[in-house]
């Protein structure tokens, strides 16, 4: 064997960079991954809580009262009006989330004796978040690129039925 060849076998210089370069696109992948997911938690807490805040309007506004003035109390679309409020910081222009208008509807006590109160109002909302995180977006929502964010939120319906009195 010749000089030259024991020296390339022995030569240490440069395994560190080696090593290095072997190791950091998994260490790079992962970080992005772990990047993207929390994107995504923050998107699907925004979506929740713009469901929680629909539903607290919803349980108050849903049924007006005979002197509803539209004017005064707010029109009956303060449940998606709601909604917008609270999605609109997450929805700037970066465009990473995107919302569908709420729904409500009304379940429950229809007994004569609680004019209408009791029974739980629920709101769904979708969403669709936009993986926007290069590398991380295809391993973590797929080929689509889109992930549909659906949660729903109940609270206790606080108004009343108003009964016009027979004459």
């Amino acid at each position: 064997m010749s000089r030259r060849t024991e020296g390339i076998l022995r030569a240490r210089r440069g395994a560190v960079l080696a090593e290095f370069a072997i190791a950091f696109m998994p260490i790079c992948t992962m970080f992005l991954c772990v990047a993207q997911l929390s994107r995504y938690s923050i998107a699907r807490l925004a979506v929740l809580h713009a469901a929680q805040v629909s539903v607290r309007a919803c349980a108050v506004i849903q049924d007006p009262d005979p002197g509803h003035n539209d004017n005064l109390d707010g029109p009956d679309s303060d449940v998606q009006r709601a909604a917008d409020l609270v999605m609109k910081p997450f929805e700037g222009a970066s465009g990473e989330i995107t919302h569908n208008p709420p729904t409500c509807t009304h379940d429950g006590a229809d007994d004569a004796t609680l004019h209408g109160n009791g029974g739980t109002d629920k709101v769904t909302m979708d969403a669709t978040y936009n993986c926007q995180i290069p590398v991380a977006n295809r391993i973590v929502c797929g080929g689509s690129l889109k992930k549909t964010i659906s949660v729903i939120a109940q609270f206790p319906h606080q108004g009343a039925q108003y009964i016009p009195k027979s004459q």
